[in-house]
């Protein structure tokens, strides 16, 4: 009885995670172009990092290497610090500020700031909190075949390669 009840639970929380949908939003690279999300993702999957704070680039970076991805060719991939809906106001100062630490084109490309609703963002993504990176899987229909948080790991890499449709 007990395997049947965890089949179950597997079966649903897999379930639930199928049915997860990235949030369409409007934004723009770091190159000033003017991206529809998910629809304008480079793959179809993509492979989203989502961070929110200065200091979890690293986490990315780490994630970047881990995967083996490229600043040009190879798996569709995208970074997007959602710095949410207040930090619209110093738009121009937040945007500068990344380009200055960012100066290939191609990397700027890859990188889409996300000025919403951070709360309305996690919950259509099912995130709670803000302390750790997220790396998904997303189809250019919205859907997250899976979602990860937190910091690298060979596991974790498996997962996200697992995945792929």
């Amino acid at each position: 009885m007990r395997i049947f009840v965890a089949l179950i639970v597997v079966f649903l929380a897999n379930a639930a995670i199928a049915e997860r949908q990235f949030p369409t939003l409007d934004a723009d690279d770091l190159n000033g172009r003017a991206v529809s999300l998910p629809d304008d993702l480079p793959g179809d999957p993509t492979i989203v990092f989502i961070a929110y704070k200065r200091n979890q680039q690293p986490s990315i970076n780490a994630w970047v290497a881990g995967l083996g991805l490229q600043e040009r060719g190879g798996a569709a991939w995208v970074e997007l610090p959602v710095v949410g809906r207040g930090a619209a106001l110093f738009r121009s100062f937040v945007d500068n500020g990344m380009r200055s630490g960012i100066t290939s084109t191609a990397m700027r490309a890859r990188t889409i700031t996300i000025y919403s609703s951070q709360r309305a963002f996690n919950t259509q993504l099912g995130i709670e909190g803000r302390d750790e990176i997220y790396t998904a899987l997303v189809g250019r229909d919205g859907q997250v075949y899976v979602l990860i948080e937190g910091d690298v790991t060979e596991s974790k890499i498996a997962q996200l390669r697992a995945a792929y449709p």
